[in-house]
């Protein structure tokens, strides 16, 4: 039986109840949903998440549903029957303007909308579309009729930050695309075009977002990484001849069990014709001057796309990205033409120790064809960029990256030694 079930994250502490076996039902744990317009209770096995997998939280969102028939769930898939976006601004008279790009739908007469708080689910989960308020923060998933109007709405609230949000003038510069489909897959992207007053080509800088990322076109790119200050005037005006333009691909995610794709060498080639279509688009974009990262499985398709085709890139910034370390080394053999800098956190053992076994063999090859590529290791327990606040994860290197490897008040960071980094990242971009 397949069911339109909505999540608030799965990991969640909050609404979550472990049962324990009894007779031939196994141990699971029960969460908090909404299905079929009322808050409910679903099943899933202990020490997975809803896609199978060990150590994973969903990314909360409405998602079409296997349940069996003693009610666990069983497999989850994102749903070819809604339309997922970023940002809502309230209704009026029964229409409601949706996404960055602001396109406006009418509700079906009676159409309910369900809200899903972080961390769990709550009662007063029902509301009404002129109760809704703009939130550029806030995910929603919608149902269309036959007709083209809202049947259903789920709307999740990250955090309230309407039009105060810091970013928001740098958000509404991105707009969304498509490539062309290679074997029967494309991939989606959001991009930012600066401002060219002097005519000449500019670079492009292409980062691959995490795990889950594929879930939203938007939430993925600008909650959890700051990739949108990059589009300020700030770091805009640092980067060669004034200006830099930002892809973010969106991954064709597929987690349920047997299936396991999120960023993978399938993907390479699809994002590659979107990268070749790009330039096609937009002239003033300059393919001899394509930097490509990511963090987390974003930090392994940089591996992997780096690897795969290093001709397309001038230089590579992986961030925590580690893969199998066979698979790594042989992706490390194919770029000693091409500078990397690889960033990745004391504490982040994984990552840490497979980037220092194999890192500095790449970094004295590259040398050799005098090619300046890096390693750097930040310290355990490093700061955000205010100098006050710890960052909550040693995986999390991509902030201190989208500050330029600077603090706020103008310092460098530190890596695990004690030594500055050599330089901020546009610098060092700005060389290739």
């Amino acid at each position: 039986m397949k069911k339109i079930i909505c999540f608030s994250g799965i990991e969640a502490p909050q609404g979550v109840e472990s049962v324990s076996a009894n007779g031939n039902v196994p141990a699971h744990n029960v969460y908090n949903a909404i299905a079929d317009g009322k808050l409910t209770k679903v099943k899933v096995m202990p020490h997975t998440d809803l896609f199978g997998h060990e150590g994973y939280a969903v990314w909360p969102g409405a998602f079409e549903c296997e349940i069996d028939a003693n009610g666990f769930i069983t497999g989850v898939q994102h749903s070819d029957e809604l339309i997922t976006g970023y940002s809502i601004k309230a209704a009026q008279d029964g229409v409601i303007t949706l996404g960055v790009e602001e396109t406006q739908y009418k509700f079906a007469p009676g159409a309910p909308v369900y809200i899903v708080e972080n961390v769990s689910v709550v009662e007063d989960y029902k509301t009404t579309v002129e109760q809704l308020e703009t939130d550029w923060s806030a995910n929603w998933w919608i149902k269309l009729d036959d007709y083209g109007r809202i049947d259903e709405m789920w709307v999740f609230r990250q955090m309230r930050r309407g039009e105060f949000d810091p970013l928001l003038a740098e958000i509404k510069k991105f707009r969304t695309d498509e490539g062309p489909a290679v074997n029967g897959m494309s991939i989606e992207y959001t991009y930012f075009e600066p401002d060219n007053t002097n005519g000449s080509k500019l670079p492009v800088f292409v980062w691959f977002h995490g795990l889950h990322g594929g879930t939203s076109v938007w939430t993925s790119h600008f909650e959890w990484n700051p990739i949108a200050s990059w589009a300020n005037e700030k770091f805009q005006s640092q980067f060669r001849d004034g200006g830099c333009y930002i892809i973010v691909p969106k991954a064709n995610e597929d987690l349920r069990p047997g299936h396991n794709q999120t960023w993978n060498g399938k993907q390479v080639e699809p994002f590659i014709a979107a990268l070749d279509d790009f330039f096609t688009k937009h002239a003033n974009a300059d393919p001899a001057h394509v930097y490509v990262g990511g963090y987390s499985m974003g930090g392994i398709m940089t591996w992997l796309a780096a690897a795969a085709h290093p001709e397309k890139f001038a230089a590579a910034l992986p961030c925590c990205g580690c893969s199998a370390p066979d698979v790594f080394k042989r992706q490390l053999e194919n770029l000693e033409n091409l500078p990397v800098w690889a960033l990745v956190g004391k504490g982040d053992t994984n990552c840490a120790n497979q980037f220092g076994e194999h890192m500095p063999a790449l970094i004295e090859a590259a040398k050799k064809n005098g090619i300046e590529s890096r390693l750097t290791v930040l310290p355990k327990g490093y700061m955000m960029p205010d100098g006050k606040t710890r960052i909550p994860h040693d995986h999390c290197v991509w902030i201190p990256m989208f500050n330029n490897m600077l603090f706020d008040s103008g310092a460098p960071y530190r890596d695990k030694d004690g030594l500055p980094v050599p330089s901020t990242v546009i610098d060092w971009l700005n060389k290739y």
